[in-house]
């Protein structure tokens, strides 16, 4: 009776290890091969797969990040600032594996917030998620109301300025 059991656990252990060998898996982790890509400095190439990556997870704060370093090279400040501004939200447990900014191994393990927080520092961005204090406790503006309107009041005209007095000069005759 073991022996169909232990052939099918055999397969069961042996088969997935023959797979990922034979090429029909990837053990890459998320953000590849846009991350090597923008390393070698094709930054078109690792945009599009920025791209793609966001589309397949978009509320993955290092898709959010690597697509915010993707504009932010590309000169896109703003649209850079909005993503690390998404990075920063979500990513407060997420520990890439690399990050270009440490020089490949995350051996820190530096969140995505706090490598998203380094550049809205750099770009002059506060962020609630980031212990900025002053976004935290500040509050928001009230809305400007509109002026009250203004009846109409009769209003007199204003004084007139009095007569310029002239003396006369004296004669030496």
């Amino acid at each position: 009776m073991r022996t169909p059991y232990m052939k099918r656990a055999l397969m069961c252990a042996v088969l997935p290890i023959g797979l990922l060998a034979g090429g029909c898996a990837v053990l890459e982790g998320e953000g590849h091969p846009g991350y090597d890509q923008f390393k070698a400095g094709h930054y078109e190439a690792a945009r599009i797969s920025f791209t793609q990556d966001i589309k397949d997870r978009p509320n993955s704060p290092i898709a959010q990040f690597n697509m915010g370093d993707s504009y932010r090279q590309s000169g896109e400040n703003g649209r850079a600032d909005e993503m690390f501004h998404q990075a920063a939200l979500d990513g407060k447990t997420r520990v890439p594996d690399e990050i270009l900014e440490l020089g490949g191994d995350n051996r820190e393990n530096v969140t995505a917030t706090a490598m998203a927080c380094r550049y809205l520092h750099e770009d002059h961005q506060l962020d609630a998620n980031c212990g900025d204090q002053m976004v935290a406790v500040a509050p928001p503006p009230p809305p400007a109301a509109a002026p009250a309107p203004v009846e109409a009041e009769a209003t007199a005209p204003p004084p007139a300025p009095p007569a310029p007095v002239y003396q006369r000069k004296q004669d030496r005759n």
